[in-house]
């Protein structure tokens, strides 16, 4: 049915067109024929005019009707999707950036701070996936190394995801940044806190992360966390350190 709309439509398009630009020559062209003497039936000026008026009239709306049955044949189409990228299918459709930071767990929950929940965690076994070496290094507001950042800088010539054993997805305040990782590792499971909180002052002075780092804030970063294991993650479960579990994402390469 879609066609036979258009070809109407052209046709009467075009009619109504011809009817406003040139309405003495459709007549003629249409009447004319018909009648004995044209010179004596021709319609008068004003008649030409309400021809015009009327054909204009005709012609913009049937604009609005093709217009509309266009918008709604868009509408009803369905949108082609991007295929999800294999980054996306592991982390979501905001890219996470890595802490370039060599980590050490923490004796306990630090004072201060607030605790922010592990959202998935990646176990890298033997290999280093090639995705990981393409993403950013986390920054802070364009500050690669804000006061307080969990961990210390990897050796010279390294990256703190060449010493990694698993990485673990967290997704805290943006203006927030990880300042300490509690990790204690058994031979049954591996449980692990993230702690939040601003970045010191210059001058060491602390702020109130409390208030300053809340847990259900909606705009969030995403991030990974390298971690080090005494011993490969093997079956081990990751857990939070009130043991709910942690879900495992598979490293899906491109």
């Amino acid at each position: 049915m879609g066609w036979v709309f258009g070809i109407v439509a052209f046709s009467l398009g075009l009619l109504f067109l011809w009817g406003l630009v040139a309405p003495r020559g459709q007549w003629r062209s249409l009447v004319g024929w018909s009648v004995a003497d044209e010179h004596d039936a021709e319609p008068g000026g004003t008649a030409y005019g309400v021809r015009r008026l009327v054909s204009g009239l005709a012609l913009v709306s049937l604009l609005a009707v093709v217009g509309v049955s266009a918008s709604s044949a868009i509408a009803r189409t369905p949108t082609q999707e991007r295929p999800e990228t294999p980054l996306q299918a592991m982390w979501g459709t905001v890219a996470p950036t890595v802490v370039n930071r060599i980590v050490t767990s923490a004796p306990g929950a630090p004072p201060g701070l607030v605790e922010i929940p592990v959202a998935a965690y990646q176990d890298f076994e033997d290999d280093i996936p090639g995705y990981v070496t393409r993403l950013r290094e986390f920054e802070l507001l364009g500050d690669a190394d804000p006061n307080g950042l969990v961990g210390d800088l990897p050796p010279v010539g390294n990256g703190a995801l060449d010493f990694a054993d698993i990485v673990i997805n967290v997704r805290g305040p943006i203006l927030c940044i990880p300042r300490a990782v509690v990790l204690v590792q058994t031979d049954t499971e591996v449980r692990v806190g993230v702690y939040y909180g601003l970045p010191t002052a210059d001058d060491g002075t602390e702020r109130d992360s409390v208030a300053g780092c809340p847990v259900d804030s909606t705009v969030t970063g995403s991030i990974l966390i390298p971690l080090q294991l005494a011993a490969p993650l093997g079956e081990r479960p990751v857990v939070a350190l009130d043991g709910t579990p942690i879900s495992e994402v598979p490293v899906i390469e491109e």
